[in-house]
């Protein structure tokens, strides 16, 4: 799997969480709980952002690569 589309997944299932929190099909026992559920969602996302961002700066030093070898 590319590491861009595994940075998508994170960023994905981090804002599904956030959702299923503000939605209320994850039952929150306390508001506190609902709270660190949307934190964690949060986190994934973050996460997410970073590793995509990670594997889209490797893809660009590759490219550079393939193109200094064809000079």
């Amino acid at each position: 799997m590319n590491i861009v589309m595994a940075g998508l997944l994170i960023s994905v299932s981090g804002m599904t969480v956030i959702a299923a929190a503000i939605f209320g099909v994850i039952p929150p026992e306390n508001k506190p709980l609902q709270y660190a559920f949307i934190v964690i969602g949060w986190v994934f996302v973050i996460i997410g952002i970073i590793v995509r961002w990670k594997g889209m700066k490797m893809e660009r030093e590759q490219e550079k690569r393939r193109e200094q070898n064809r000079k």
